[in-house]
């Protein structure tokens, strides 16, 4: 049997032993591995942080392309203009212009064709400009005529299609009649100077020319060229008055119907106001031709 050897003196205060004390011991032969992984785990760690930024930089690159020609707003519209200038100044804006005043409507007056046509000229119309030289007085109501042995006033003017018209009395004597479409006196008249007309009581080298006047838009019978031709059946030529009814007031036109007879000398030979009847106009002709 041995002897087991004395016991290892204990180490001096303050120092690290020199020997391992076993695998249960987590004394510091063990550090040096642990050392290691910490800075592997280091190094991993800054790798993996340096691709971050490396990726970040390469995802702002790609967000600083840009789509010319569209601009996104927080609307969601979009301007489809390229190359639109947005420091260019606006446009000011066009004033409005006033409403142009509707036209005023005019009675037709027609314009008066060329005097020396010898046809229509293709324009219509129910008045038209006349010329006359000179004024007669008003008929009196009653007495005699102070009109009679005066010259009368020559007068000119158109027909309705502008055929022109002259009362020429040297040809031959002229009886003009004026006539107002909406007059009841005229609308009875007419078909009386038709049948003295109709009767061949009319002498042969009398000129008989109506004169349609005081024309009314609104008026019965309206349009006169209508009226008288058509409704009454006048066969003889028609004069068409102006608008302001001037050859009526020549002639000293004081009621519808209105009769003045001309001389071949020019000078009136008698006129007369009313309704006559067939015998009426008759007597009346005879009266003035002497």
């Amino acid at each position: 049997m041995s002897t087991p050897p004395p016991p290892m003196p204990p180490p001096p205060r303050g120092s690290t032993p020199l020997t391992d004390p076993g695998p249960t011991s987590g004394g510091p032969a063990r550090s040096k591995p642990n050392l290691l992984w910490l800075w592997v785990a280091i190094g991993a760690v800054v790798v993996l942080l340096a691709g971050l930024a490396v990726l970040t930089v390469g995802g702002d690159d790609g967000d600083d392309e840009v789509t010319v020609g569209t601009i996104d707003d927080d609307s969601g519209a979009s301007d489809d203009t390229a190359g639109t200038d947005d420091d260019a100044e606006p446009t000011e804006p066009t004033e409005p212009t006033e409403p142009t005043e509707p036209t005023e409507p005019t009675e037709p007056t027609g314009s008066a064709p060329d005097t020396t046509a010898s046809t229509g000229t293709g324009q219509f119309a129910e008045t038209w400009p006349v010329t006359v030289s000179s004024t007669l007085v008003d008929l009196p109501s009653s007495g005699p005529d102070p009109a009679v042995g005066q010259p009368a006033p020559t007068l000119s003017g158109y027909s309705f299609d502008g055929t022109p018209i002259t009362v020429d009395p040297s040809t031959g004597p002229v009886m003009l009649v004026f006539l107002a479409h909406w007059c009841p006196h005229c609308n009875r008249e007419v078909p009386e100077l038709n049948a003295w007309r109709d009767s061949g009581e009319v002498p042969a080298d009398l000129q008989v020319i109506a004169v349609t006047t005081a024309v009314t838009p609104g008026q019965a019978h309206y349009p006169p060229s209508t009226w008288i031709y058509d409704e009454m059946g006048w066969t003889w030529p028609v004069l068409a008055d102006s608008p302001t009814s001037d050859a009526a007031l020549a002639f000293g036109v004081s009621g519808f119907p209105f009769s003045a007879i001309i001389g071949t000398d020019g000078t009136v030979l008698g006129r007369i106001s009313g309704e006559l009847g067939q015998e009426g106009i008759a007597e009346f002709v005879a009266s003035a031709l002497g």
